[in-house]
């Protein structure tokens, strides 16, 4: 075992860098042995593979020098503050051991399980299912605000000839939406036809400035709108509308109720591994235990 020690870091890095790219070049990793160290502190040791392995190949060598001396000075300090903390808090040993066996535990059980569940999660949805815990769930996905399904167009006020665009909102079916797109690509106008798209109202009114005074019977209207703002010509067509608080539609909540259901699966994973641990380690005879006394 070799020590590099009592040299400063950039000495000690002009020391060991050739190392560092003579080991990232052997072709089989046996032609090192590994058994050589940079520093020693608190009883604890830094090898130079460890440093080694976290400096790029193509690094040249004077940044493979700084981040060498980055890497040195951050482990000294940590062992540093590790020993200082260890040493002034050592009249609540127990406590603090306790504490980090519990957190070493939880650390060990949570990457067992993530790894066990990530084998076997299906986390292929279908539309059935989605739409089964919809109905099952509606209380779960109340909306926060009104919200429509709209189409509208606008474009500058002295854009004449608009009586084809009204019919074809108000039609708004399979042959008159892709004239409507098209006419609006050709008079560059600003436009959202997607018919199947559910607008919250804050967001659909970002866009299109009608005011509000009635909202429910406004809603309710299915008429095409026309009104001018600030020297634009609107047009709105409200397709449906759903009412604050009451359940949304799939097509808002669909997102959402997938996660919801893949996290049930894990869940459902996780609760049959550890009732199948128990029951083996009960079996094993690994697990005793005593009647309480009364």
């Amino acid at each position: 075992m070799k020590f590099y020690t009592g040299l400063s870091i950039r000495t000690l890095g002009a020391l060991f860098i050739p190392l560092v790219f003579s080991i990232h070049s052997c072709s089989t990793p046996g032609n090192y042995s590994g058994d050589v160290y940079v520093v020693e502190a608190f009883g604890n040791t830094l090898p130079l593979d460890s440093i080694s392995s976290r400096i790029p190949d193509n690094m040249s060598y004077d940044d493979s020098i700084i981040m060498s001396d980055r890497i040195i000075g951050s482990w000294i300090r940590e062992k540093v503050l590790l020993a200082q903390a260890e040493k002034s808090l050592s009249g609540s040993h127990l406590q603090f051991e306790e504490k980090i066996n519990s957190y070493r535990n939880a650390l060990l059980v949570s990457e067992y399980e993530n790894q066990f569940v990530n084998s076997r999660l299906n986390r292929d949805v279908t539309e059935e299912e989605v739409q089964n815990f919809h109905e099952s769930n509606p209380e779960l996905f109340k909306l926060p605000e009104h919200v429509v399904r709209a189409l509208f167009v606008h474009l500058p006020e002295e854009e004449l000839g608009l009586d084809s665009v009204k019919i074809w909102l108000a039609e708004a079916d399979s042959t008159s939406i892709p004239r409507l797109e098209k006419w609006s690509i050709e008079h560059n106008a600003v436009f959202a036809i997607d018919s199947d798209y559910w607008w919250f109202l804050s967001d659909l009114l970002n866009h299109i400035p009608l005011q509000i005074y009635r909202i429910e019977d406004q809603l309710k209207n299915r008429k095409v709108i026309v009104f001018t703002s600030e020297g634009r010509t609107y047009m709105l067509r409200i397709l449906e509308h759903r009412l604050k608080d009451l359940p949304s539609p799939l097509a808002i909540a669909g997102e959402q109720i997938e996660e919801l259901i893949i996290q049930e699966r894990r869940r459902n994973l996780l609760d049959g591994l550890r009732d199948d641990l128990v029951k083996e380690a009960w079996s094993l005879g690994l697990i005793s235990r005593d009647s309480l006394p009364l």
